[in-house]
């Protein structure tokens, strides 16, 4: 008997019904702070406000009074020195077959989201600087963990959906990458951290879709989704919620 795709997604799209709760429960798991953070101890949980699974402010009020003035923000390279080493089976198993790991190119290219999304803004509250000075903020941002998509496995489970059961979608637990970042906005000045955040992403839940077949193709989805949620975090009111990406999509690509 012969299905529909309708009919094959229906447990994503009751997924994708399903309340804010559920969505945190796909998520994936908080990874170990890196020594690019500073006081982790000291770090909030994002809650259901954030986007981000951690988050840290200053508790100097007059290094918050300094930050708070500053209107200008230079968001330096992106550094890999905290990169840890791959730990996952069958992503480190594509690398062997010859996957590049392209942690330059991800690093360039979180750089490169996190400025355009500021360029993009309809109302940014940080005008981009070319360089530090006493009149900027600086987000500092340093990738901790990659690990690519297995585009062989996921073939593997998409024939599995389609000849056995949707069912089969809960495979990808082993098939799926993640990325993972650590960023800090520090006063040019004096380098102190004024404001931190932390966040892990593996790849979207999904029926079919391209970036399930490409090494990186969700990373970059998560990179896009940082920088605007960022952006969007910066300017807006205390104690608003800024909404999370879904754990979830029925998008092909």
């Amino acid at each position: 008997m012969r299905f529909s795709l309708f009919v094959l997604s229906l447990p994503l799209l009751t997924l994708l019904s399903a309340c804010s709760s559920t969505n945190r429960l796909l998520k994936a798991g908080l990874v170990e702070p890196s020594p690019f953070f500073e006081q982790p101890w000291l770090a909030q949980n994002g809650g259901t406000h954030l986007p981000f699974q951690k988050v840290w402010t200053t508790p100097d009020r007059k290094l918050l009074a300094e930050g708070l003035k500053k209107r200008k923000l230079y968001i330096a390279p992106v550094t890999l020195a905290y990169l840890r080493p791959m730990n996952k089976s069958l992503p480190s198993q594509e690398v062997a077959w010859g996957v590049q790991r392209q942690e330059a190119e991800i690093a360039l290219r979180l750089r490169e989201e996190f400025v355009n999304a500021f360029r993009r803004s309809p109302h940014p509250l940080y005008r981009l600087a070319s360089k530090p000075g006493a009149d900027t903020l600086t987000l500092q941002l340093a990738l901790i963990e990659l690990h690519p998509t297995s585009p062989k496995g996921n073939a593997v489970m998409t024939v599995l959906k389609f000849a056995v059961t949707p069912i089969a979608t809960l495979g990808r637990y082993f098939t799926k990458g993640n990325i993972a970042i650590e960023g800090k906005v520090t006063v040019a000045t004096t380098g102190r951290a004024y404001f931190q955040f932390a966040d892990n992403e593996h790849d979207k839940l999904t029926f079919i879709n391209t970036r399930d077949f490409q090494p990186y193709g969700h990373a970059v989805n998560t990179i896009r989704d940082w920088a605007v949620q960022f952006e969007t975090m910066t300017r807006s009111p205390r104690g608003w919620r800024v909404k999370d990406s879904s754990s979830v999509t029925l998008r092909p690509n």
